[in-house]
């Protein structure tokens, strides 16, 4: 594992104890190189009830026993997430356990700030400071993740506790045309990653380039920030467009859980 791939790995792991705190109630409980979480609503999504190792030497029937046992007392399904280079045998247990593969995404990555593009006339980058901000973020993510199938009432499960965005390690913005919020964007600080997320635009402001502005200013920001890479990881919609500005694949993320009943 290259220090690419170590940072923005690391910076995913973290992803999952951040978007812990935005949730009201959340169980996190993290012990002996396992992390564990039952967020706002029981959507078995990989930020929302998830299991993962902390401690790459914790061997998988571990982790596998540990998450079965913690989600079936709470009756909620769940998913665990393998990032393939460094999950192989974690993904051999769980396949061999019949756990179906939900979705695969790629982990993309930057290691040099990006030219900014051109924003659209009268469009303005905020960075989250205010009550408003925070609002305007969770109605920005919640209609634009509902063009990719989430549902309104998970989405605003995971920002019940909005405040949390304001934590030192998080550098949020959203664009604006006027009053309006079009656009969102978080990168999460982790030592020499920053770490990208909730990158969103509303959908009666698709097509005037906020996707690509969002991702560069984030960007830019966090290697101002200190960053040595940024990473994220894309989706169909997405990865495309990362692909043009500069990023690389360096991996696959998949997230596994248990067969869901028909």
């Amino acid at each position: 594992m290259n220090e690419v791939e170590r940072l923005s790995n690391e910076n995913y792991l973290e992803s999952i104890r951040a978007h812990a705190a935005f949730q009201n109630p959340c169980d996190m409980r993290e012990r002996d190189g396992i992390l564990l979480i039952a967020g706002a609503s029981d959507f078995p999504g990989g930020y929302w009830n998830a299991a993962a190792r902390t401690n790459l030497d914790v061997r998988p029937e571990k982790l596998f026993d540990a998450a079965k046992e913690f989600f079936r007392a709470k009756k909620r399904g769940y998913s665990i997430s393998v990032i393939e280079k460094q999950d192989a045998g974690l993904e051999k247990h769980l396949l061999a356990k019949k756990f179906e593969s939900r979705f695969e995404i790629p982990c993309m990555s930057v290691t040099a700030p990006l030219p900014v593009p051109k924003a659209a006339d009268g469009v303005r980058v905020e960075t989250i400071s205010t009550r408003r901000h925070l609002e305007d973020f969770v109605e920005v993510s919640v209609l634009a993740y509902a063009m990719l199938g989430l549902p309104e009432v998970h989405t605003r499960a995971m920002f019940s506790k909005p405040e949390a965005l304001l934590a030192d390690n998080l550098i949020g913005i959203i664009a604006y045309r006027g009053g309006e919020p079009l656009a969102t964007s978080i990168a999460l600080m982790t030592g020499g990653c920053g770490g990208l997320y909730w990158i969103g635009t509303r959908p009666n402001a698709q097509r005037l380039g906020l996707g690509a502005l969002m991702t560069v200013v984030s960007a830019n920001m966090a290697f101002g920030a200190g960053a040595k890479v940024v990473t994220l990881q894309a989706s169909k919609f997405g990865e495309p467009v990362y692909a043009r500005l500069g990023f690389k694949t360096y991996d696959v993320l998949r997230r596994y859980g248990p067969r869901l009943k028909t």
